[in-house]
């Protein structure tokens, strides 16, 4: 395959991958909100109903965050008493982060209903070319997430203004503005 094959390819997956992933995410954005949770709440509420159990580092990982707004992702479905804290039994120090009986109903209300939109667009793929389809999106998978492959670094640099000439601006004739006069300062007494 030519370098230019491919990078007509990497186009054109650039188009398919970016408008396969934003209408997923807002397509499903609206069943999450219907339940009171954010897209970013749901991924949490997600990996720990599919783990049983994590670290706050165990899920900032797999959700490909950082530990920080992890954090502040567990604050608000603590505080909306869908996941609990828990102190690990083996390790004192440790926390555990668990789904509360209405988190854990959420994940399964969730799960099947997003179960269910996948069926739907299996349907409407020819059932000999189901499996192959699955294999492929298993192997994108799996290659977004090999760290050379996206290694790629981003190059930008902003761009020099053109020069253009400057016109000339007739000065008015106006006076400068009136200065204000200026309160004096308070004196502070020194104590003593």
């Amino acid at each position: 395959m030519h370098e230019s094959d491919l990078e007509a390819l990497a186009e054109e997956m650039w188009a398919i991958t970016k408008d396969l992933f934003k209408f997923l995410q807002f397509r499903d954005r609206d069943a999450m909100i219907a339940c009171g949770v954010s897209v970013a709440q749901c991924y949490t509420v997600d990996a720990i109903g599919t783990q049983g159990q994590l670290t706050l580092n165990e899920l900032a990982e797999a959700l490909y965050i950082t530990p920080s707004t992890a954090s502040r992702t567990v604050d608000e479905l603590v505080r909306k008493g869908l996941i609990e804290r828990r102190q690990d039994a083996a390790d004192r120090r440790a926390v555990r982060l668990l789904l509360t009986p209405q988190g854990e109903a959420l994940y399964q209300a969730l799960r099947r209903h997003l179960i269910q939109r996948q069926r739907a667009i299996l349907e409407q793929i020819d059932p000999g070319s189901r499996r192959s389809a699955l294999t492929v999106l298993q192997q994108l998978s799996q290659a977004i997430k090999d760290p050379s492959c996206c290694a790629v670094p981003f190059e930008w640099q902003i761009p020099s203004p053109t020069p253009h000439v400057a016109t000339p601006v007739a000065k008015s004739p106006r006076s400068p503005p009136p200065q204000r006069a200026r309160r004096p300062l308070p004196v502070r007494r020194q104590k003593g």
